[in-house]
């Protein structure tokens, strides 16, 4: 047990990332005295602990021993969340951007020649500086001290500006039972116009209380993410959630055939009853770290690593290329699967009964097909709104989040798509062909790509085809950031 100043206890983390060449997660303790930060590859047993008092962190039951499975999916990568935090606190003590890195780098002795080490630290300063930048925006916006009446305050002038957008916030007298729904009008057009998968997905980290705010994306033909529809419920029922779903796709006028999402049963029980005939895929990435956490349930070690491989095996190494094949090799798979759990692992049985006995047909190869596998699409809409929009923040007050997204996250996105339209018809500015992650054609200047992109936006603008106040966030930001940067040059 040692107790460090938070220069330190940064210091720490960022050692502990590069000896595991991973990032390390941030889990709060219950009750929340204390913090534990664990290694984010799966099984890994990697962690320690922190308690804060009066600016004092004492790091406990520190566990430096990686056991990195090969094979095992890796899934979703993060940056280093130590990292964010030493960018942050070098620039706010006068640091300057441009030397931000190398300066950390530097200091903390970093290989920039391993590649796997520098994925910790990939994200780039200007994003940093502008979460930072951000903060004061968000707080700017709040039209209350209290956050619901603040985001009812808002909702209602929406209302009253955007007739034509979903806008819903139904909550009894205490707020202890609402729902808040949002679907911007362009979203009716622009989701007739892609033939994939919706893809439903939730976090609950952003919000305090652990409120859980659902998105439902879809990649564009611009390959740009799309946010057609943000809702929060409470309590987080299936017949909420479905309610939501359905009230958009009647907005929308969409009878969806395809759904996406992780395995979360609220979200596979609001599809099934409120879109009966259409298909539902798990998330193969998601079912085995699901997987990967429920080592005790099992009373035999080999048992859960057996249990895991199977898993592992149906959801995703199946060979789908000869369909008598699949179908044979699963079945053999399942069998022994659940034989082995019927005899031997009561505890997991019941576990498996209730969460993937049922639902077999949304996480199965033989069921699901080979398409569709994952559900990245939404997880990167959630890690871009964690790391971009709200600064790697958490358990954030509701009217924060619920603001920023309508008056920031939506208005981008919808400009991203626009542009690109009129980028499309005029063939105007660079066309990017990648191999890998390299670059092979760029046919203007970053320089002129600036100006033709304020040029497209004031002619959207002009043209009253968006509702200017839900930009001016925006571009206030944007406006902030160049000014601050230009003081700094």
């Amino acid at each position: 047990m040692i107790s460090v100043d938070l220069e330190e206890l940064i210091a720490f983390g960022i050692k502990q990332e590069v000896k595991g060449g991973v990032p390390y997660r941030r889990r709060t303790g219950s009750p929340k005295q204390y913090v534990t930060y664990s290694c984010s590859y799966p099984l890994c047993k990697a962690k320690f602990r922190v308690e804060e008092q009066n600016g004092v962190f004492t790091i406990s039951k520190v566990n430096e021993e990686h056991c990195h499975h090969i094979g095992v999916e890796m899934g979703s990568h993060y940056a280093s969340k130590f990292y964010q935090k030493w960018i942050e606190l070098y620039i706010k003590n006068g640091g300057k951007q441009f030397l931000a890195q190398k300066a950390f780098f530097d200091n903390f002795g970093i290989d920039t020649n391993n590649k796997e080490t520098m994925k910790l630290f990939a994200q780039s300063t200007d994003a940093l500086k502008h979460k930072f930048y951000r903060l004061d925006e968000i707080i700017a916006q709040r039209l209350s001290n209290d956050p619901y009446t603040s985001l009812e305050a808002f909702l209602n002038n929406l209302q009253e500006e955007c007739p034509d957008d979903l806008v819903q916030f139904d909550y009894n007298g205490d707020f202890s039972e609402f729902t808040i729904i949002y679907a911007p009008f362009a979203a009716k057009e622009l989701v007739h116009s892609i033939d994939n998968p919706l893809h439903v997905d939730s976090t609950h980290s952003l919000i305090k209380g652990k409120i859980q705010l659902f998105a439902v994306t879809m990649k564009t033909s611009q390959n740009t993410i799309f946010p057609f529809c943000y809702f929060l419920v409470n309590p987080q029922t299936s017949e909420k959630i479905q309610e939501c779903l359905v009230k958009f796709c009647e907005f929308a006028h969409l009878d969806p055939q395809h759904w996406s999402a992780d395995c979360a049963l609220n979200i596979a029980r609001a599809i099934e009853d409120g879109f009966p005939l259409a298909q539902l895929s798990w998330c193969a990435v998601h079912v085995l770290r699901a997987c990967a956490k429920v080592g005790s349930y099992f009373d035999n070690p080999q048992n859960f690593e057996n249990f895991y491989l199977a898993m592992d095996f149906l959801t995703l190494r199946a060979d789908a290329t000869n369909a008598e094949k699949l179908a044979e090799e699963s079945d053999e798979t399942y069998e022994f699967l659940t034989t082995m759990l019927e005899e031997e692992e009561p505890r997991a049985l019941k576990y498996f009964d209730k969460q993937w006995r049922r639902t077999k047909e949304h996480w199965m190869m033989l069921y699901r097909g080979e398409g569709d596998s994952t559900n990245n699409i939404a997880e990167s809409h959630f890690h871009q709104l964690k790391q971009t929009f709200f600064l790697g923040k958490k358990n954030e007050r509701i009217d924060d989040i619920v603001i920023t997204l309508i008056t920031v996250v939506i208005p981008n996105a919808i400009i991203k798509v626009q542009v690109a339209n009129v980028l499309n018809e005029e063939r105007a500015v660079r066309i990017l062909t990648r191999a890998g992650n390299q670059i092979v054609e760029q046919r203007a200047s970053k320089h002129d790509e600036c100006l033709k992109l304020i040029q497209h936006i004031l002619e959207i603008v002009e043209s009253r085809r968006i509702e200017p106040n839900v930009l001016i966030p925006s571009l206030k930001a944007i406006l902030n950031l160049a000014q601050r940067s230009l003081k700094e040059e």
